[in-house]
């Protein structure tokens, strides 16, 4: 057989498998939506028609006798009978661990746990992986929305609570004062002044929150000293601690500066240092230091209340939340005492790339804000 012979039965075959494998692309596609077992036998069935094709169609041009042709023919199409045979076989393992995949994401979409499980090949694998992975962020998300959700309306109970108690107490004051019923005048007045600026902080403190959510709180950062702001924070609310018979101290390793918005890290300060007074014992010592630490500035407040326990350490930060000892109104005038203060000085330290932290001493509290260094 010369060289043309055999690139013309080349090219025949060729041929006739390429339209053999035309003709199956377009079925698939045709029942692009049949189960996945219809569409491994149509590739099988193509693979045995395009042997099967090509073998009549070149033995013509061989002129191969009717007969070695009709054995081959007959080899083919046994061989091809019992391999779409296998493929069934072989696929319905397939077809049931797509299924499977399906109903794991039916389930994932009805907020359903998909469990892990092995499949056949690497890309099922995957997939059912991905599945799980998917389930699982989903769940966690669903927990964290539960316990905001939580939170939220035992924030907003508390806030209508912190709201009524002095709006009722400004209400009876001012209606004894309105029908002279007072005996003490002077003293009502100041009682009626300090539930106002209960309301005032109270109403600041959800402003600020507010705004926080929001996405709104905008900083001016700058290097500033902050031994020298914390200093200043201490010595502008001594009398107020006296006032609480409560002493406060600072101290300091050394200068340090930081890249901070003075004005916000002021107020997150204040706040850590009004709960600290609050809640520090008659007698009492409240300790405000500030070093530097592994590239960063801290400066901590320290108290000798009754500190945290194990559960309260993880709640701390939490807007709404107060401890055990907290229940009652505040003792320091200028405190809102809806629980807000902690959570705004977590934001708006974490809003400067830093992070707060609460820790039980044992005979006391103690709050650390870490900021960038300057």
């Amino acid at each position: 057989m010369t060289g043309p012979e055999y690139l013309q039965i080349i090219a025949t075959a060729a041929g006739t498998a390429a339209a053999t494998g035309l003709v199956a692309a377009l079925t698939m596609r045709l029942a692009r939506r049949a189960p996945l077992i219809v569409h491994v036998v149509v590739i099988v069935l193509a693979a045995v028609l395009a042997v099967a094709g090509g073998i009549a169609v070149t033995s013509i041009g061989m002129y191969i006798s009717e007969s070695d042709t009709a054995v081959a023919l007959t080899v083919t199409a046994v061989s091809g009978t019992v391999a779409v045979g296998v493929a069934i076989l072989l696929s319905s393992s397939l077809s049931r661990d797509a299924r499977a995949l399906g109903r794991d994401a039916h389930r994932l979409g009805s907020g359903e746990a998909v469990a892990p499980a092995d499949r056949r090949t690497a890309e099922l694998d995957d997939v059912q992986s991905e599945l799980v992975t998917s389930s699982e962020r989903l769940q966690r998300a669903r927990d964290d929305a539960a316990r905001a959700e939580r939170a939220r309306h035992e924030l907003v109970t508390r806030i209508a609570h912190d709201l009524l108690a002095p709006v009722a107490s400004i209400q009876a004051i001012a209606e004894m004062l309105e029908d002279g019923l007072s005996s003490e005048p002077d003293r009502h007045a100041r009682q009626l002044g300090a539930h106002v600026s209960r309301l005032q902080s109270l109403v600041g403190d959800l402003f600020e929150l507010s705004r926080i959510d929001a996405g709104s709180l905008t900083l001016a950062i700058e290097t500033v000293s902050l031994t020298d702001l914390a200093s200043d924070i201490v010595a502008q609310h001594g009398e107020l601690a006296r006032s609480h018979d409560v002493a406060l101290a600072f101290s300091a390793s050394a200068g340090v500066t930081a890249r901070v918005d003075p004005r916000q890290v002021s107020r997150a300060l204040i706040n850590v240092l009004i709960n600290a007074i609050e809640h520090s014992p008659a007698g009492g010592t409240v300790t405000v230091a500030g070093d530097p630490l592994e590239g960063a500035a801290v400066v901590s407040v320290r108290d000798q209340g009754p500190g945290f326990d194990a559960t309260e350490l993880e709640r701390v930060f939490e807007a709404g939340w107060r401890g055990t000892s907290a229940r009652s109104a505040p003792r320091v005038g200028i405190a809102g005492g809806a629980g807000l203060g902690l959570a705004i000085t977590r934001a708006i330290i974490e809003a400067h790339g830093g992070s707060a932290s609460a820790h039980d001493t044992g005979g006391g509290a103690e709050v650390r804000l870490r900021v960038p260094r300057g």
